[in-house]
This record gives structure tokens, C-alpha cells and sequence, in this order.
């Protein structure tokens, strides 16, 4: 019994100074990790964080959020997403937040190709730091996802916080016009593509709804004149449909350029198509002739 007991007891004492051995190693860890990550030494800070981690694990103490919050933004300053992502979510778990690590969190997420849980932290992001120094790029990445969830009434939503953002801004001006045709609000669509264009000239979203929506506001009225006078070929009509001409070239013209502008970005069989099109309706037979050769041959 008394053998028993002396097993017993130098068991505690074995156990009590393994502990403190690792309180103490804890305790000479620390420091140097505060250092490194202070110094933006991410790669000691790391290897000094990971140490703490796997001590209190092995003795199962209770890791701070501060040191899961370290670890995570030295792994992502280091390009290891999913120690970041790992360390960072149990820093979440501990209540330990901010600004820095909302933003890494919606990086993280991003590139891994999770999309609800990158929504979650671009909102958590805005609703924790509404005026933080990255809040402008978080609305406009958070107003992309919202499209690209179709969560249309969000995006519409938080288009007011971006709206003062938009001028001369293609990428936000390509979006609004995208959430505008998704909604269809086909009034719409010509202001946003024509600022859209002035932002960037070689923005295909632009010239590709201008070309089409000048070439059949030529075509239609094209139609609607040719109708008319051939159910009423009087003087009259005749002079109607002649000066009607000068608007109907006109919108051709504006639909030609576009098209011809898409041509030189990347041509395509539709592109050429429309251009043949366009120059039948110039009387330009050889150049129409070309166009829908080469809409063949793509």
C-alpha cells in the first residue's frame, strides 16, 4: 500500500513539474513572439505563436484569442491561407476581433473560393468598422458578391454607400450597369453603359450594349419609315422618309463604331455580322460583302 502511495505521489510531482515546465516555457515564449509580430518578423512570430499553441494544447490551457489572432496574421503575412483562415476563426471564436482580421478573413475566403463565407465577413467587416481604412473596398467587393449570389435587393441596397464612389470608376460602374440589366430596368441601361464607356473606352459591357442599341434604334425606325411609305407613297411621306434618313445614318454610324471598336478588342462572327448589316444599309455593298465573309470565317 505504502508502494502504491509513493508511486502516487511522485506521479503528482512528475505531472506538477512537467506543468510548470511549460508554464515557464510559455512565459519565455511570449516575449519574443510580442517582438517579432510587433517587428513584422511574421515568420519567427509564427513559429513562436505555434510553439504556445501546441504547449497549452498538450495541457489542454486555454489559448487566448490574442495568440490564435498573432498566428493568423502572421500565417496570412507568410501566404498561409489556411493557417490564417484556421487561426483567425478560433480567434473569432474567442471574441477576439478586428479591423485587420475582418479584412484578412474576406482576402481569405476570397481566395479560396468560398463566397458565403467571404459575404459574411465583408458585412462583418462594414458593420463593425463602417469608416475603417479599407471600408470602400470592402462595400465595392461586398456589392460584387451580392451580384455574384444574386442577393439583388442587397446589392441595390448598397448601391447608396457606393454611389459617390462611381464616377470615372469602371469596375463599379460595370457592376451597376450589370445589377440594373439584371433588374431590368431597361431606362436605365444607356446613362449607366455611356458613363460606363467615358470611364473606359475599351470596356466591351459598354460597347457591346451601345452597338446593339443604336443599330436597332437605326433599324427599327429604319423599318417603321419604309412601312409608312410603302402603304403611302405621296410626296409627303416621300420628304418624311428622307429626313428621317439623316437620323436613321446617324444612329448607324454610332452603332458602326462601337462595332468596329469590338472588332480591334476581339473579334467575333456577331460583331461582323452587325457590321455587314449596317453597311447594307449605307449602300455599301463590297464592305457589307466583307463583313459577312469574315462572320463566317471567325
Amino acid at each position: 500500500m505504502l508502494h502504491h502511495y509513493k508511486i502516487y505521489v511522485l506521479l503528482v510531482l512528475a505531472i506538477a513539474i512537467t506543468a510548470c515546465g511549460i508554464s515557464r516555457r510559455v512565459a519565455e515564449l511570449e516575449e519574443p513572439a510580442e517582438t517579432a509580430f510587433k517587428t513584422e518578423n511574421y515568420r519567427d512570430a509564427l513559429n513562436y505563436y505555434e510553439e504556445i499553441i501546441e504547449l497549452k494544447n498538450s495541457r489542454d490551457h486555454e489559448i487566448s484569442g490574442k495568440t490564435w489572432y498573432r498566428a493568423g496574421v502572421s500565417a496570412w503575412e507568410l501566404e498561409q491561407t489556411g493557417k490564417a483562415i484556421e487561426y483567425l476563426e478560433q480567434a473569432e471564436r474567442e471574441d477576439y476581433t478586428s479591423e485587420t482580421g475582418f479584412f484578412i478573413m474576406a482576402r481569405a475566403y476570397r481566395e479560396i473560393d468560398n463566397l458565403s463565407l467571404e459575404i459574411t465577413s465583408l458585412e462583418n467587416y462594414l458593420e463593425n468598422y463602417p469608416d475603417g481604412e479599407s471600408a470602400d473596398e470592402m462595400r465595392i467587393r461586398l456589392f460584387d458578391t451580392y451580384l455574384e449570389s444574386n442577393n439583388l435587393d442587397g446589392a441595390l441596397e448598397l448601391w447608396h454607400d457606393l454611389e459617390d464612389l462611381a464616377p470615372g470608376n469602371a469596375g463599379i460602374l460595370e457592376s451597376w450597369f450589370i445589377l440594373n440589366r439584371r433588374l431590368d430596368r431597361e431606362d436605365k441601361l444607356k446613362s449607366i453603359a455611356l458613363k460606363l464607356y467615358d470611364a473606359d473606352n475599351k470596356n466591351v459591357t459598354a460597347l457591346e450594349y451601345l452597338g446593339h442599341h443604336y443599330f436597332w434604334l437605326a433599324e427599327n425606325r429604319y423599318q417603321e419609315e419604309m412601312d409608312a411609305y410603302e402603304n403611302n407613297r405621296t410626296r409627303k411621306q416621300y420628304r418624311q422618309l428622307l429626313d428621317a434618313f439623316d437620323l436613321i445614318n446617324e444612329h448607324f454610324r454610332i452603332s458602326r463604331d462601337y462595332f468596329e471598336q469590338l472588332m480591334d478588342i476581339n473579334p467575333r462572327p456577331a460583331y461582323a455580322e452587325y457590321l455587314g448589316n449596317i453597311y447594307l444599309r449605307f449602300g455599301n455593298d463590297e464592305k457589307a460583302e466583307y463583313y459577312h465573309q469574315r462572320s463566317l470565317e471567325l
